[in-house]
């Protein structure tokens, strides 16, 4: 943290730090003092492993204008490269930007691949997510390493199977593929293995109804990430795409949905139709 201090005034700004005890799971709310501070702030940096970055703070505080950058669970391994940290960021964001873009215009997303995923939700009326690692402009949101591109889904239209063999959060790598069923917007069976049965374990333990509902699609495009049992690398690792169930991401403009808990479910080597273009075939990105 101090050295984040000292980086920060080492460009004339003043650095305030607010301390929270770590919270029991991801995806709790930051605390009331922690919340408050986001006022008058043109920069919050939030690390922690834990993240509270989907919350209504953050998602008022972008309103406002505030620029929020999200640093969690990167490690000294990744730091020392090589791997997702050691992405260009500012070479790799047109790319997420432009499948950002296409989700924009669109009113569906299709998500399958060879081991049996076929997943379809609307994004009718919703801007695509661009996570490019960078928080340059005012509102804007980066998590470095992740870089990808997605959208949260409307409510309730998420349908079809995904079949997840890379890397759940909550979980990690995937050892024995498991198959996730969805009908409208909803996790309603999951089968396959003890990872499988974790995972079901784990959704109803948040006790909270919304933490099966499908908040996040994701298509990682970090060129430099390997899939390893780290969910800053594996989520972003180019050549993947991710359903989340859970908590909806704060994006500014998108209801907030409280699931408790928000987990990520990779598989790898998608096939991805965005309205009626193929935007990514096999986990290889296709020049539109």
């Amino acid at each position: 943290m101090e050295v984040f201090r000292a980086a920060v005034e080492e460009t004339g700004a003043e650095a305030s730090v607010v301390q929270m005890r770590p919270r029991p799971q991801a995806q709790l709310r930051p605390t009331e003092v922690a919340a408050a501070a986001f006022h008058g702030a043109a920069l919050v940096i939030e690390l922690t492993s834990r993240f509270v970055q989907h919350s209504k703070a953050r998602q008022d505080g972008q309103q406002r204008g505030l620029r929020y950058l999200f640093i969690g669970d990167i490690d000294a391994d990744m730091l020392r490269g090589p791997g997702a940290v050691c992405a260009d960021f500012h070479a790799l964001a047109p790319r997420i930007e432009r499948v950002a873009d296409f989700v924009t215009n669109a009113d569906r997303m299709r998500l399958t691949s060879a081991a049996g995923t076929d997943i379809t939700v609307s994004a009718e009326g919703r801007p695509g997510r661009a996570l490019t690692g960078l928080a340059t402009q005012p509102g804007q949101f980066g998590a470095p390493p992740f870089l990808e591109a997605g959208v949260v889904p409307v409510a309730g239209t998420a349908n079809g199977t995904v079949v997840v063999d890379a890397y759940c959060v909550g979980i990690g790598l995937v050892d024995e593929a498991f198959t996730v069923q969805v009908e409208s917007g909803r996790v309603v069976d999951i089968d396959g293995g003890p990872q499988g049965a974790e995972l079901m374990r784990l959704l109803r333990s948040a006790d909270n109804p919304n933490a099966f509902g499908v908040s996040e699609i994701g298509i990682g495009l970090n060129d430099q990430a390997k899939l390893i049992d780290n969910v800053t690398s594996a989520e972003a690792c180019y050549g993947t795409a991710h359903v989340a169930v859970g908590t909806t991401p704060a994006d500014p403009g998108i209801d907030v949905i409280d699931g408790g808990l928000h987990v990520d479910m990779v598989f790898r080597s998608p096939t991805i139709e965005i309205g009626d273009q193929v935007v990514m075939h096999d986990g290889a990105l296709v020049d539109p």
